[in-house]
Order: structure tokens, then C-alpha cells, then sequence
């Protein structure tokens, strides 16, 4: 009798440690040599570049990313606009629309400037505060 449990504790360890190598190891297959690896690389669009900052930031206003046309859009309506000058022309700028707080500090390390629409205080023009 303790002989036949002996066998069956055995018979179920063996089954048992089978089955968490299927489960728990990839299968050989996926360890090949021949793996496909993909080079990434950094993708930038750019808006501009256009006269002064409050052009750019007019467009933003109405840009795609912050109003858009149903259904596909808009993509980001809580978007902040931000103008930074252009590193390819001289006295241009760019558009910056981003929702993250972080975006500010990258367009102030640009010496960017946050858009200010209908500012009262110069007559209702779009005016940028340098961040």
C-alpha cells in the first residue's frame, strides 16, 4: 500500500513540474538567434514657422489639434499653446500645443513663450508671456 502512494506521489510530482515548465518557460521557438530588431528613432513635426509669436499662437487656436472636425477630432482640446522661436529661421516662430506641465519647461528652456488670447490689457490682441 505505501508503495502504490509512492508511486502516485511520484507519478503527480512529475506531471506537476512538466506542467509549470510548459506554463512558466517560453518555448524554444522564441528563443532563436533570428529575432527581428527594430531601430527606433525620434520623429518631430513641426508648425511654422510664422512672422511673430501671436501668429503662431492664433493658429494654434484654431489648429486642428485644439478644435478639429468631428468624429476624428479634436485631439487635444485642453492643450496649451505656446510660441518658441524657430531654430531654422531667423526673427520666425513655432507653434507648441502640449497638455502636460512639463511641455512649459521645455518651451521655456527654448525661450518659448504661453499664449494669452483676448489679453485686455493690449486692446484684445493675442499677446505670449516668456516663460
Amino acid at each position: 500500500m505505501a508503495s502504490m502512494r509512492a508511486a502516485i506521489f511520484c507519478g503527480l510530482t512529475l506531471f506537476a513540474q512538466e506542467a509549470s515548465a510548459r506554463l512558466f518557460l517560453k518555448p524554444r521557438s522564441s528563443l532563436s538567434p533570428a529575432s527581428v530588431i527594430y531601430n527606433q528613432s525620434f520623429a518631430e513635426v513641426k508648425l511654422g514657422p510664422f512672422d511673430t509669436e501671436a501668429d503662431a499662437c492664433d493658429y494654434c487656436s484654431s489648429s486642428y489639434t485644439k478644435q478639429g472636425d468631428a468624429p476624428a477630432g479634436p485631439i487635444a482640446p485642453q492643450c496649451v499653446c505656446m510660441a518658441l522661436p524657430d531654430a531654422a529661421a531667423t526673427n520666425k516662430f513655432t507653434m507648441f500645443c502640449a497638455t502636460p506641465p512639463s511641455a512649459a519647461g521645455y518651451v521655456g528652456d527654448k525661450k518659448g513663450c504661453t499664449c494669452k488670447f483676448r489679453d485686455m490689457e493690449n486692446m484684445g490682441k493675442t499677446t505670449c508671456k516668456k516663460i
